[in-house]
């Protein structure tokens, strides 16, 4: 449909296969997407959260240490993967210039550019919940705090 022009515009996790193949009538709205994220970033102090990890009301009611648990195994997952990144025996991704991308990162974010929890992410999440009840995407107005449970706080012990 995107490449028929049958709609205008897509925002997705994947990349659409139309791009992919490099068809000259899919493109991106941005050519220039990283200077526009990066100025972005400057400007507000906001990098979009890639990715929310849910557990179902019902499941944490029944099993409340499964939130600490889990985010204890996310909080290794991503050190392992962090780590692995500067590895320049042998590279995780086919990229020519990948370290040169981590650091950049790293100059423009901090360190952690992939922070979890709700004080590192505190200003975007707020930023979140606010769009999201000001679009009509949310019926009523929450804080950033009632996203996560009380004991998947900062102060927890790994």
């Amino acid at each position: 449909m995107l490449e028929r022009g049958e709609i205008d515009a897509l925002f997705s996790a994947r990349m659409p296969q139309p791009f992919i193949n490099r068809s000259p009538q899919v493109r991106r709205l941005f050519p220039n997407y990283r200077e526009v994220e990066a100025d972005y970033f400057r400007r507000t102090g906001i990098f979009p959260i890639m990715h929310l990890v849910v557990i179902r009301n019902d499941i944490y009611e029944r099993h409340p240490w499964v939130a600490v648990t889990m985010l204890k195994a996310l909080l290794k997952a991503k050190e392992l993967c962090a780590g692995a990144s500067y590895d320049t025996g042998a590279l995780r991704h086919m990229l020519p210039w990948m370290i040169d991308d981590i650091e950049t990162a790293r100059d423009l974010i901090g360190e952690d550019f992939w922070p979890y929890g709700l004080e590192a992410n505190r200003k975007t999440l707020e930023t979140f919940v606010r769009y999201a009840y000001e679009q009509g995407i949310a019926a009523r107005k929450i804080s950033a705090d009632q996203l996560f449970p009380p004991e998947t706080g900062d102060t927890f012990r790994t």
